[in-house]
């Protein structure tokens, strides 16, 4: 009966902690994204005149970027907090990121 339960008990183990065949992305991912997100949030400041700026000239990234970085530095800081937050819950569906780009990392690699 020992074996049994011991047996049970990993099994049990092993298929809560292998979530990335069930889920696209994982709660330790979505986590992770959070504290990202937290952390780098200021540099939406930076970041959202050089990505107008691809698309707009110069003086329409500088007006028109700066407020909108200022703008989505809170933004990005209150979905990272959600991220972290709620990292074990699967919402939205599979874990999957609350904005795009999901972090700022990969919003200045794709410049």
């Amino acid at each position: 009966m020992k074996l049994i339960t011991k047996i049970f008990a990993v099994a049990l183990i092993g298929f809560l902690l292998a979530d990335g065949t069930v889920y696209a992305d994982g709660p330790f991912v979505k986590l992770g994204r959070g504290l990202t997100n937290l952390i780098l949030s200021p540099a939406e400041i930076i970041y959202q005149p050089m990505e107008m700026g691809i698309r707009e000239n110069s003086s329409v990234a500088w007006f028109g970027g700066v407020p909108k970085g200022i703008l989505m530095f809170p933004v990005r800081a209150v979905v990272g907090v959600y991220d972290i937050v709620t990292f074990l819950i699967p919402f939205p569906k599979d874990y999957q990121p609350v904005m795009e780009p999901k972090t700022l990392v990969e919003g200045f690699q794709a410049l």
